[in-house]
């Protein structure tokens, strides 16, 4: 005797069976509103803070670049550096810490709560520049929503700083840089005028020699403009002194001339040297501020913007909604006596 199958045949007996398949479906549903029970969902709360950057000033930010302890080359690097630096600061221990702080003075609640039960709640959510997502999961929904509310308020507080701090630490490195060249301008024309001083020396030692005669030559004139004209670009004052050259050969006058020239000259060195330790003096406490900026800034861009999305409200909603879980336990159910019914069909 030869069974065959007729697809027809066992959808008709099969709806002969709906109780079966009702009574399935239901103890699932039974099932899964018991799970949701026993085993209730987490909840999770959400807000959003926009995040900007312009790359394309990479090369001048040497703030980043020493937090880093990398030369950006490109701007996507130094993206996606920036982005990774600010994701780790939203989840740093201190941040979290703060923000533990302001949930205690609000709720008593918190107070049983440690850093680390805390940090374990909170979660960033972001894959580039614009809407990062702040996440907070827990038990409880209200409290969920307490703690991504104050951790919202705290992040854009803090990272707002940190930019403002980075956008000092620039202005003191500008700063920085305009003393660095003021410093090589001032030292290179103390090296001049003091080499222009050794010139005046040898000059006068030369012609003060007993063997030579006691007049000079016509070209000691010439001689005295040439060590003027080579005393330096930035020694344009030297050049008052030109015309004062004596005319006549008497030796004496052209001394007296010698000693009047360096004396101005070493008291212009002496003026140079001041102002080169006050610069020095400047450039320490400029620095000192810039290291304590540089600090605070963590390495953000100075160009970042952090803002808040005011017009997103906070969301939220449960990790395993419980409608879910009894849809999936009467669907559970299906499968089940869908499983039995081909295991009796096949025998």
């Amino acid at each position: 005797m030869t069974y065959e199958l007729s697809v027809r045949e066992e959808v008709i007996q099969t709806s002969h069976h709906w109780p079966a398949i009702f009574a399935f479906c239901l103890a699932g549903i039974v099932i899964g509103w018991g799970v949701s029970i026993f085993w209730p969902s987490n909840y999770r709360a959400s807000k959003e803070i926009y995040i900007g950057i312009n790359p394309y000033r990479a090369l001048e930010d040497r703030n980043a670049a020493q937090h880093a302890e990398i030369e950006f080359i490109n701007p996507d690097d130094y993206k996606n550096w920036q982005m990774s630096n600010l994701n780790n600061i939203i989840q740093m221990d201190w941040l979290v810490q703060k923000t533990l702080r302001e949930l205690q003075k609000k709720d008593d609640f918190w107070t049983s709560f440690s850093e680390e039960d805390l940090g374990r709640m909170l979660k960033v959510n972001w894959r580039n520049a614009g809407k990062w997502r702040l996440v907070a999961e827990g038990a409880d929904q209200r409290r969920a929503a307490q703690a991504v509310t104050a951790w919202h308020t705290v992040v854009i507080d803090e990272l707002q700083d940190a930019t403002l701090q980075a956008q000092n630490a620039l202005l003191f490195h500008i700063q920085l840089q305009e003393i660095a060249s003021r410093q090589v301008t001032m030292e290179m024309k103390i090296s001049e005028l003091t080499q222009f001083q050794n010139s005046l020396k040898a000059w006068k030692q030369d012609y003060i020699n007993p063997s030579r005669n006691q007049t000079l030559e016509d070209n000691a004139r010439k001689q005295l403009e040439v060590l003027l004209n080579n005393a330096g670009t930035d020694n344009q004052w030297l050049i008052q002194f030109i015309p004062l050259i004596p005319h006549s050969s008497s030796a004496s006058k052209f001394l007296d001339w010698v000693q009047r020239v360096t004396s101005a000259t070493e008291i212009e060195i002496q003026s140079l040297a001041s102002q080169l330790d006050y610069l020095n003096e400047q450039q320490g406490d400029i620095f000192a501020r810039y290291t304590q900026a540089s600090n605070k800034s963590y390495g953000l861009s100075s160009n970042l913007v952090v803002e808040d999305i005011r017009e997103r409200s906070i969301e939220q909603y449960a990790v395993r909604p419980k409608g879910l879980i009894i849809l999936a336990g009467g669907a559970i159910g299906l499968l089940l006596w869908t499983a039995l019914w081909l295991i009796k069909v096949t025998l």
